[in-house]
């Protein structure tokens, strides 16, 4: 029997949409085809997808990663992934790991298809686009898709809409410094949130190639960053298992991403946070993978906020780790603010920072 097997349905009743069945288990040696397959039906057309994950017994960082990157490609389209019947053993992954605010997570099939229904009808997700390539609503008909070439030359993206009404025009910035930069004839500009050189072929509404910020670009040459959507605060108690220090650095990249770090900046943060987490495990829990610690992750625009607690042996700020370099050495050189204290009730607080 195959280690992973898709059995593939397309929805009648839901436009460009597909029911696929998945069994076994989504690891190193099954993930690549995991991506293929549901990047094929990507390419087909399918952008609404009921992943039935009953039989699904283990996902590793990788396939989760995918899953994140499938809805992202998919929302600005009108697109979304429900999740059916998640095995428990998986669920405690994505509660864990706080990925609940990216999929719909559904108790039957009937129910992720009337979420989905739910969905477009009432514009969640953005409106549905008429091909696989998204179309933007803008106060003028607007030319088919630019292609995306090297120089980032935008292709028009569909942001939530507030309301099904007709597209109003480019909101103002709310209650925040003047996000708004001069364009000149070219229509050169540079994205307010990761700082790439940006290409706007036309008046509309567009999403950065890089970070997803998403702005209007207006006739008078002037474009608007609209505020970035606040993700809630994730705490979670973890053991000192290899596991969950995986499982946590995959979180601190895909956050660090998400609240706009670039690919070597999210990379360096989640470095710190393994250096951390090994300090943790290292010096106040001599190396128990029974202990367990807390973490509170909290997004800001550009920033990103983690703070541990643990029950374990005061940690000496000054000590060494076991290459012989002082603790947090590369914590400190990567992130803004690193500060160790003592915990009242006994054990760390750890609180590390840092700032787009």
């Amino acid at each position: 029997m195959p280690d992973l097997t898709f059995e593939v349905e397309y929805l009648k009743d839901i436009a460009k949409g597909a029911l696929v069945v998945l069994s076994g288990s989504i690891d190193a040696k099954t993930v690549p085809g995991f991506q293929e397959n549901l990047n094929k039906l990507k390419d087909a057309g399918v952008i609404r997808f009921v992943l039935d994950m009953e039989n699904i017994k283990y996902v590793n960082s990788t396939g989760l990663g995918f899953l994140v990157n499938l809805a992202d490609n998919v929302d600005p389209q009108g697109g979304a992934i429900a999740l059916v019947r998640v095995h428990p053993k998986v669920k405690v992954v994505f509660d864990m790991l706080g990925l609940n605010a990216f999929f719909k997570i559904n108790n039957s099939r009937k129910e992720a298809i009337e979420t989905l229904r739910t969905t477009i009808a009432g514009g969640g997700g953005g409106a549905p686009a008429t091909s696989s390539a998204a179309t933007v609503p803008a106060p003028e008909p607007v030319a088919p898709p630019v292609a995306r070439a090297e120089t980032n030359v935008m292709t028009p993206q569909v942001p939530r809409p507030v309301t099904q009404a007709r597209p109003t025009p480019a909101p103002a910035p709310v209650a925040a410094p003047d996000t708004s930069v001069a364009v000149h004839d070219t229509a050169n500009l540079e994205c307010q949130v990761c700082k790439t050189a940006l290409q706007v072929p036309e008046p509309g509404t567009f999403k950065c190639p890089r970070c997803s910020a998403i702005f209007n670009y207006v006739k008078d040459g002037r474009a608007t960053f609209l505020p970035r959507r606040k993700l809630s605060p994730i705490q979670m108690t973890l053991t000192c298992s290899q596991e969950c220090t995986e499982s946590l650095c995959f979180l601190i990249a895909l956050l660090g991403k998400k609240v706009g770090f670039a690919d070597d900046r999210a990379l360096a943060i989640q470095g710190a946070v393994r250096e951390a987490v090994t300090v943790i495990i290292e010096q106040a829990y001599a190396k128990n993978d029974q202990c367990t610690y807390q973490v509170l992750l909290v997004c800001g625009e550009n920033e990103l906020n983690v703070k541990f607690a643990d029950y374990g042996k005061k940690i000496d700020p000054n000590a060494m780790d076991s290459g012989g370099q002082q603790i947090f050495n590369f914590a400190r050189r990567v992130m803004d603010v690193v500060d160790l204290k003592p915990h009242p009730k006994g054990g760390n607080i750890l609180t590390m920072q840092k700032r787009g």
